[in-house]
């Protein structure tokens, strides 16, 4: 009888190799496992400490930045001022201009609309108004001087007629009035005895 033995391999046949054990495989796959895993988190942990870097040097950077921004919005502070100082001074320059010349229009308006028949004794500035006391030959010129004044453009309106009083000068009855003008800028004028020749005397 010929047996045939199926389970063996061919004669000569070359066998299998198993380069671990059946029962170390296992093992062998955990191990591959936790290199990949180990690969992987020291990747991660390489591709964070880079950002980290690069955050810092942006930080760092920024910071620099804020300074030189800092010191530039100081610079534009100290030019704002520098220039609020300017725009002061020329200001008060112009104020103290116009304050000196303001007298002295003040004359020129006054002196140019004296009528005839008037003349002035005294101007002089009380708080924002400028007082002017004279005398005159009658209260139609009184009238006429206080009109003109108001439509000179230098005083505000009204310009008030105070007071006017008789009385006699030289053997000659005349009027003594007092009139209240505010100009219309500052004028800064101190007492200003007007000599009577300046407008004139009754008769003149």
């Amino acid at each position: 009888m010929i047996r045939v033995n199926l389970l063996s391999g061919n004669p000569g046949a070359a066998q299998p190799r198993n380069f671990f054990p059946s029962e170390q495989k296992p093992a062998a796959i955990g191990l591959a496992m936790l290199l990949a895993t180990g690969l992987g988190v020291g990747g991660w942990w390489y591709y964070l400490n880079v950002q980290h870097a690069n955050t810092e040097q942006s930080i760092i950077t920024a910071e620099g930045r804020i300074e030189e921004l800092k010191d530039a919005l100081k610079l534009l502070e100290s030019v704002r001022l520098q220039k609020a100082e300017l725009e002061e001074r020329l200001s008060l320059i112009e104020r103290l201009r116009a304050a000196k010349l303001a007298p002295v229009k003040l004359l020129d308006v006054v002196n140019e609309k004296v009528p005839d028949g008037l003349w002035l004794m005294e101007i002089k500035q009380v708080q924002a108004w400028v007082q002017l006391e004279g005398r005159s030959l009658s209260h139609t010129a009184v009238t006429d001087f206080a009109e003109a004044l108001q439509k000179s453009g230098f005083f505000k309106k009204p310009v008030e007629i105070i007071t006017t009083l008789m009385e006699t000068v030289d053997e000659t009855t005349v009027i003594r009035f007092v009139l209240k003008a505010e100009p219309v800028m500052g004028v800064g004028l101190p007492a200003v005895p007007v000599p009577a020749a300046a407008a004139g005397r009754p008769g003149a």
